[in-house]
């Protein structure tokens, strides 16, 4: 008992998962819709932007990133592409897109939506 008090007793913060979604103060807006937690130099790699303050207690190489075209040559990708999470049930992508595989970092939940 004396162990649970003492547990409650220390507050708790909000850590956002690596290859998890953007959740601290900052991620807002498309950030919060599309936006994946991940190392800097991933999100470079992928051609990404970076916003703070939206991964809260991550290491300082962990942050927000929005990846507006996915990874590929363009010849192989439709009109317009980006990455994000696909249990978004009003994405563009379940009705007009399709999700392609292997596009975009993160696990199988954050995928390339891309239309034609």
């Amino acid at each position: 008992m004396k162990f649970a008090i003492i547990l409650l007793s220390f507050p708790f913060s909000t850590l956002a998962a690596l290859n998890g979604r953007c959740t601290g103060s900052k991620a807002t807006g498309q950030w919060k819709e599309e936006g994946i937690c991940i190392k800097t130099s991933t999100c470079r790699r992928y051609k990404g932007r970076t916003t703070n303050g939206a991964c809260p207690n991550d290491p300082d190489d962990v942050k927000c990133c929005l990846i507006d075209e996915c990874n590929g040559q363009p010849d192989q990708l439709g009109w317009s592409s980006w990455c994000e999470w696909t249990s978004d049930k009003n994405s563009i992508c379940n009705t007009i897109g399709s999700y392609l595989n292997n596009r975009c970092p993160g696990g199988d939940n954050y995928k390339c939506c891309e239309t034609p």
